[in-house]
């Protein structure tokens, strides 16, 4: 029994791979992390002021700047994924997110795995290039 992963997204539940999954939570963990390593080491203005010491890097700044990027970059894919048609859609649901293999799907379908092999590639190439554009 595999397990089933979700992402909230717009306020709706969406089925996605484990790695969708993780790529998606990635930024939280890592933020989660970098507090706990930045508990108790944290100086106030004032504490800066006194020593002197206003040459600290904007830690927090970075750490905004990641989570910015990370939302962008699934904005990004989010419209990429859009600009596929229906059956380009469909193979990518059936095996990036169903996680069937090439195989299970061309069986489905009626046609060989390597055609699959060569639909799948076709779309991650326009993927690419349509990711490329933004």
């Amino acid at each position: 029994m595999s397990k089933e992963y979700h992402i909230k997204l717009n306020g709706e539940l969406i089925p996605v791979t484990e790695e969708v999954y993780r790529a998606y939570q990635q930024p939280k963990w890592r933020e989660k992390k970098r507090a706990k390593v930045r508990e108790g080491k944290d100086i106030s203005l004032d504490v800066m002021l006194e020593k002197g010491d206003l040459k600290q890097p904007n830690l927090g700044q970075a750490l905004v700047d990641d989570v910015v990027a990370d939302k962008l970059l699934l904005d990004e894919l989010l419209s990429a994924l859009a600009e596929l048609n229906n059956d380009e859609r469909s193979l990518i649901d059936e095996i990036f997110y169903k996680e069937k293999s090439e195989r299970e799907v061309a069986k489905f379908i009626g046609c060989s795995k390597t055609g699959i092999h060569k639909q799948k590639e076709k779309i991650l190439s326009k993927l690419q290039d349509l990711l490329k554009t933004w």
